[in-house]
């Protein structure tokens, strides 16, 4: 048989095609070191939420979820909402440079955090990406530059926006313009996957052909992408946008591009090709895609509100809402994709803990303090779920005319910053980040 084993990775290949295998009991009994592995995704969506609504106004287990929340009702047991967390900063439109760094001196279009400053997903990445084929996964729908990972020297890790590229360094075909067009990859390795379905036992079959059936999927999207493309004048398109069907720029439909990236990371995760992922989703500065929204041009629409009271801007508040339900679907959807797929006795969502939020809060006035921020999964990395957690005495805002929620609370020497929470997640990576931002203490809160 034609298959490659190298300890827990093992691989289908034929015709210049090498694809990547999920996590098989068959192949982890025979090695002990072949647990199954902990991962970081970090999911940032700028500019911000409906302030209004997204904190719930209790903590603990028993906190109603809030209607942005409402989508998550299904793995609510699996995550755990902050409220009162920020950097010191408040980058406006710098957010991505800030989010993962909590870099103070971060300037926005200049392309680069202060040198020595890395994102946290990086400083993972440097111990953890020594054991998978790509350190890191850093994707963002506007690519390049405009990315929430940035290494040791603060240059940034720009950012993989093409589908179909990524696609095809995933099952391991060399250049983009070789993916086939009609026939598919998984007809090229379909008498390997025959051969290896009869040595495997029933639970890990039934993966298998889930697995097959994923990557058939995500296949199908990126063929059409790859076959509309020559509607497109190619000449007229900047060189850093997507020359797919997805193509956020041009008449296509955005949520088809997200889905299909939220189906890559996941492939990419299920086939241990990378256990650290980063997804800056779109613009901060807004416009571009996500015009193609049901709800519109968010960024416009959140500064119109001028953070006054919700009776006062129902129409534009209700469209934040739209946007912020739309976003919490799309995590739902991930969430359960790796909750429903067994790892050993566990599923993987417990193996993966996935942080998900902005780095404003009130979007017309660009401020980041209470930062709309929750952690899921990663049970198995010592997370204890299923609660709201309220730090540095941080209450649900209510509305009044006074503006008092617009007051950015200064961290004192016993603040709790997000730097805290990002070196907690490091930290149950098995990536000490003791001194990382501004960070003082591990979260215990978090832990079991």
């Amino acid at each position: 048989m034609n298959h490659l084993l190298t300890t827990r990775r093992q691989f289908l290949s034929a015709s210049g095609v090498c694809l990547a295998l999920p996590w098989l009991e068959r192949f982890a009994a025979a090695n002990d070191a072949a647990a199954a592995p902990g991962r970081a995704v970090f999911i940032c969506v700028p500019n911000g939420v409906n302030m209004w609504e997204w904190h719930p106004a209790t903590t603990g287990k028993d906190y109603e979820l809030t209607p942005p929340l409402k989508n998550l009702a299904d793995v609510r047991r699996r995550f755990t909402v902050f409220s009162g967390l920020q950097h010191k900063a408040s980058p406006g439109h710098g957010e991505l440079g800030v989010w993962l760094t909590a870099n103070a001196n971060y300037t926005a279009g200049k392309g680069a955090v202060t040198r020595s400053t890395i994102s946290i997903d990086q400083h993972i990445a440097e111990v953890v990406g020594r054991q998978t084929r790509w350190p890191s996964m850093v994707v963002g729908a506007t690519g390049g530059r405009r990315t929430i990972s940035f290494d040791r020297q603060g240059e940034p890790i720009l950012a993989d926006h093409d589908l179909a590229a990524i696609f095809a360094e995933l099952v391991g075909v060399k250049g983009r313009e070789k993916l086939p067009r009609r026939a598919s990859i998984l007809d090229l390795v379909s008498s390997q996957a025959a051969n290896l379905r009869r040595e495997l036992g029933q639970s890990d079959e039934r993966k298998l052909a889930e697995y097959l059936d994923a990557v058939r999927a995500v296949e199908k999207r990126v063929q059409a992408d790859l076959a509309s493309q020559a509607t497109f004048n190619a000449a007229v398109i900047h060189e850093d946008r997507l020359r797919l069907q997805a193509d956020p720029y041009v008449p296509a439909d955005y949520a088809e591009y997200i889905d299909t990236m939220f189906e890559l990371i996941y492939l990419a995760l299920r086939t241990d090709s990378t256990r650290v992922v980063s997804f800056a989703t779109t613009e901060s500065e807004g416009g571009g895609p996500i015009k193609n929204l049901p709800c519109g041009n968010w960024h416009g629409v959140g500064h119109n509100t001028n953070d006054e009271p919700p009776d006062r801007k129902p129409k534009e508040y209700g469209i934040l809402s739209e946007y912020d339900a739309w976003w919490t679907a799309r995590l739902a959807t991930f969430l359960q994709r790796l909750q429903s797929t067994a790892e050993g006795e566990h599923d993987m969502l417990r193996g993966t803990a996935v942080l998900y939020g902005s780095g404003m809060s009130w979007p017309a006035t660009h401020r980041a303090h209470n930062l709309p921020l929750l952690l899921a999964g990663g049970e198995g990395l010592g997370f204890a779920q299923g609660r709201h957690i309220a730090f540095n005495g941080q209450q649900k805002v209510i509305p009044n005319d006074k503006r008092e929620h617009l007051n950015s609370p200064k961290l004192g020497p016993d603040s709790v910053s997000m730097s805290d929470l990002l070196r907690t997640i490091s930290q149950q990576m098995g990536v000490v980040a003791k001194g990382f931002g501004e960070s003082r203490r591990t979260l215990v809160e978090l832990l079991m």
